[in-house]
């Protein structure tokens, strides 16, 4: 069965870092129709088991845009946009 993510992530992206951060989502197996809203810090993808959804969670986290309310050592994650 589909389900579909919903993650407001703390930091704002650009056009250009939707492109990577959608690159490396769709590269994580049974993840697929992502969508990235750079406005509303925001992206949307269906997923078919729950380790899906954490390992996307884990590629945001690791590319510098972890989930709203993640606490998030400034130190380790550095935001992939420099736009």
């Amino acid at each position: 069965m589909t389900s579909t993510a919903r993650i407001e992530v703390q930091q704002s992206f650009c056009k250009n870092c939707s492109d990577c951060i959608k690159k490396e989502l769709q590269v994580i197996e049974d993840v697929n129709n992502v969508r990235l809203y750079p406005k509303d810090s925001l992206i949307t993808f269906n997923f078919f088991k729950a380790d899906r959804l954490s390992a996307a969670l884990n590629v945001l986290s690791r590319l510098g845009y972890p989930e709203k309310g993640e606490r998030v050592d400034n130190s380790v994650f550095k935001t992939l946009c420099r736009c």
